[in-house]
Protein backbone atom coordinates (compact mmCIF):
# COMPACT_ATOMS: atom_id res chain seq x y z
CA UNK A 1 0.00 0.00 0.00
CA UNK A 2 1.50 3.31 -1.10
CA UNK A 3 1.26 6.30 1.23
CA UNK A 4 1.51 9.92 0.24
CA UNK A 5 4.91 11.50 0.87
CA UNK A 6 5.07 13.21 4.26
CA UNK A 7 2.89 10.64 5.98
CA UNK A 8 5.77 8.18 6.26
CA UNK A 9 6.99 8.94 9.77
CA UNK A 10 9.89 6.52 9.40
CA UNK A 11 11.55 8.75 6.80
CA UNK A 12 10.95 11.85 8.93
CA UNK A 13 12.49 10.07 11.92
CA UNK A 14 15.54 9.10 9.84
CA UNK A 15 16.00 12.76 8.83
CA UNK A 16 15.88 13.86 12.49
CA UNK A 17 18.34 11.14 13.57
CA UNK A 18 20.78 11.93 10.73
CA UNK A 19 20.38 15.66 11.43
CA UNK A 20 21.24 15.12 15.09
CA UNK A 21 24.51 13.47 14.04
CA UNK A 22 25.59 16.66 12.28
CA UNK A 23 24.31 19.14 14.87
CA UNK A 24 20.73 19.80 13.75
CA UNK A 25 18.80 19.97 16.99
CA UNK A 26 15.47 21.33 18.14
CA UNK A 27 16.31 24.93 17.18
CA UNK A 28 17.25 23.89 13.64
CA UNK A 29 14.05 21.87 13.06
CA UNK A 30 11.91 24.58 14.68
CA UNK A 31 13.41 27.28 12.44
CA UNK A 32 12.96 25.08 9.37
CA UNK A 33 9.36 24.23 10.28
CA UNK A 34 8.32 27.84 10.81
CA UNK A 35 10.16 29.71 8.06
CA UNK A 36 9.08 29.28 4.43
CA UNK A 37 12.04 31.46 3.39
CA UNK A 38 14.56 29.21 5.17
CA UNK A 39 12.85 26.06 3.88
CA UNK A 40 12.96 27.46 0.33
CA UNK A 41 16.71 28.03 0.68
CA UNK A 42 17.21 24.44 1.85
CA UNK A 43 15.11 23.13 -1.06
CA UNK A 44 17.07 25.30 -3.53
CA UNK A 45 20.36 24.06 -2.08
CA UNK A 46 19.20 20.44 -2.38
CA UNK A 47 18.07 20.99 -5.97
CA UNK A 48 21.53 22.32 -6.79
CA UNK A 49 23.21 19.49 -4.91
CA UNK A 50 21.14 16.78 -6.55
CA UNK A 51 21.45 18.35 -10.01
CA UNK A 52 19.30 16.66 -12.60
CA UNK A 53 21.62 16.53 -15.61
CA UNK A 54 20.39 15.19 -18.94
CA UNK A 55 22.13 14.37 -22.22
CA UNK A 56 21.01 16.33 -25.27
CA UNK A 57 20.96 14.53 -28.64
CA UNK A 58 20.91 16.28 -32.03
CA UNK A 59 17.87 14.61 -33.64
CA UNK A 60 14.20 14.55 -32.71
CA UNK A 61 12.79 11.34 -31.26
CA UNK A 62 9.38 12.50 -32.50
CA UNK A 63 9.81 14.25 -35.84
CA UNK A 64 6.48 15.94 -36.55
CA UNK A 65 7.40 16.59 -40.20
CA UNK A 66 6.38 12.97 -40.72
CA UNK A 67 2.86 14.04 -39.75
CA UNK A 68 2.84 17.08 -42.07
CA UNK A 69 3.99 19.67 -39.54
CA UNK A 70 6.54 22.36 -40.40
CA UNK A 71 9.34 23.24 -38.00
CA UNK A 72 9.24 27.02 -37.43
CA UNK A 73 11.79 27.42 -34.67
CA UNK A 74 14.39 25.22 -33.02
CA UNK A 75 17.87 26.48 -32.23
CA UNK A 76 19.11 22.88 -32.22
CA UNK A 77 22.67 24.04 -31.59
CA UNK A 78 22.97 22.86 -28.02
CA UNK A 79 25.12 19.79 -27.43
CA UNK A 80 26.11 17.53 -24.58
CA UNK A 81 24.65 17.73 -21.11
CA UNK A 82 22.22 20.27 -19.73
CA UNK A 83 20.60 21.03 -16.41
CA UNK A 84 16.99 22.26 -16.54
CA UNK A 85 15.28 24.69 -14.20
CA UNK A 86 11.70 25.93 -14.11
CA UNK A 87 10.76 29.50 -14.95
CA UNK A 88 7.57 31.35 -14.08
CA UNK A 89 6.14 33.47 -16.92
CA UNK A 90 3.07 34.91 -15.16
CA UNK A 91 3.22 38.28 -13.46
CA UNK A 92 1.78 39.09 -10.02
CA UNK A 93 -1.95 38.42 -9.72
CA UNK A 94 -2.25 37.00 -13.25
CA UNK A 95 -4.27 33.82 -13.47
CA UNK A 96 -3.24 33.02 -17.03
CA UNK A 97 -1.97 34.43 -20.34
CA UNK A 98 -2.51 33.22 -23.87
CA UNK A 99 0.19 31.18 -25.54
CA UNK A 100 1.43 33.99 -27.77
CA UNK A 101 2.05 36.23 -24.74
CA UNK A 102 3.74 33.35 -22.93
CA UNK A 103 6.04 32.90 -25.96
CA UNK A 104 6.90 36.63 -25.93
CA UNK A 105 7.77 36.44 -22.24
CA UNK A 106 9.80 33.28 -22.78
CA UNK A 107 11.87 35.00 -25.47
CA UNK A 108 12.50 37.91 -23.12
CA UNK A 109 13.63 35.53 -20.36
CA UNK A 110 15.87 33.64 -22.79
CA UNK A 111 17.70 30.35 -22.42
CA UNK A 112 14.54 28.27 -22.91
CA UNK A 113 14.66 24.57 -23.68
CA UNK A 114 13.10 22.94 -26.73
CA UNK A 115 11.63 19.65 -27.80
CA UNK A 116 14.99 17.86 -27.94
CA UNK A 117 15.50 18.74 -24.29
CA UNK A 118 12.01 17.45 -23.47
CA UNK A 119 12.82 14.19 -25.22
CA UNK A 120 16.12 13.86 -23.34
CA UNK A 121 14.31 14.39 -20.05
CA UNK A 122 11.67 11.86 -21.06
CA UNK A 123 14.34 9.27 -21.90
CA UNK A 124 15.74 9.63 -18.37
CA UNK A 125 12.56 10.69 -16.58
CA UNK A 126 13.59 9.24 -13.20
CA UNK A 127 15.88 12.29 -12.86
CA UNK A 128 13.02 14.79 -13.20
CA UNK A 129 12.39 16.17 -9.70
CA UNK A 130 9.24 14.75 -8.13
CA UNK A 131 8.15 18.29 -7.17
CA UNK A 132 7.81 19.13 -10.87
CA UNK A 133 4.97 16.64 -11.31
CA UNK A 134 2.47 19.28 -10.24
CA UNK A 135 3.33 21.38 -13.31
CA UNK A 136 3.05 21.05 -17.06
CA UNK A 137 6.63 21.61 -18.31
CA UNK A 138 6.65 23.79 -21.46
CA UNK A 139 9.53 23.84 -23.99
CA UNK A 140 9.24 27.05 -26.02
CA UNK A 141 12.46 26.87 -28.07
CA UNK A 142 10.81 24.51 -30.57
CA UNK A 143 7.69 25.64 -32.45
CA UNK A 144 5.75 23.53 -34.97
CA UNK A 145 3.10 24.73 -37.43
CA UNK A 146 0.29 22.56 -38.76
CA UNK A 147 -1.22 22.77 -42.23
CA UNK A 148 -4.10 24.77 -40.72
CA UNK A 149 -1.63 27.42 -39.47
CA UNK A 150 -1.86 26.43 -35.81
CA UNK A 151 1.39 26.69 -33.87
CA UNK A 152 2.30 24.28 -31.09
CA UNK A 153 5.04 23.77 -28.53
CA UNK A 154 6.17 20.60 -26.79
CA UNK A 155 5.37 19.94 -23.17
CA UNK A 156 5.82 17.18 -20.63
CA UNK A 157 2.89 16.35 -18.40
CA UNK A 158 2.66 13.92 -15.50
CA UNK A 159 -0.30 11.55 -15.98
CA UNK A 160 -0.15 10.04 -12.48
CA UNK A 161 2.18 7.20 -13.46
CA UNK A 162 4.68 8.62 -15.94
CA UNK A 163 5.76 11.67 -17.91
CA UNK A 164 4.19 12.09 -21.37
CA UNK A 165 5.35 14.23 -24.30
CA UNK A 166 2.56 16.19 -25.98
CA UNK A 167 2.14 19.36 -28.05
CA UNK A 168 0.03 22.35 -26.97
CA UNK A 169 -1.72 24.86 -29.21
CA UNK A 170 -0.46 28.41 -28.63
CA UNK A 171 -3.93 29.91 -29.05
CA UNK A 172 -4.90 28.35 -25.74
CA UNK A 173 -4.29 29.83 -22.30
CA UNK A 174 -1.38 28.93 -20.03
CA UNK A 175 -2.07 29.25 -16.31
CA UNK A 176 -0.29 28.77 -12.97
CA UNK A 177 -0.02 25.05 -13.61
CA UNK A 178 2.50 25.63 -16.42
CA UNK A 179 6.22 26.33 -16.09
CA UNK A 180 8.83 27.15 -18.71
CA UNK A 181 11.79 24.82 -18.83
CA UNK A 182 14.98 26.84 -19.02
CA UNK A 183 18.62 25.81 -19.17
CA UNK A 184 20.72 26.62 -16.13
CA UNK A 185 23.65 28.84 -17.02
Amino acid sequence: MSTEFGQDHGLIHEAVVTGRKVGAGKDFWSALAHSEELFAKVVAFMATTLKAVFRFVPGFDHDMTKDGWKLLNDSGTKKGEFEPELGEFLKDKEGFVNGEEMMTRAQTMGNCAGQRHAEAMLRDSSKIPEEWRKYVLVFTDTVWQGSDGSRRVAYLGWDGDRWCLCFYWLRRDFDQGYRLVRLRK
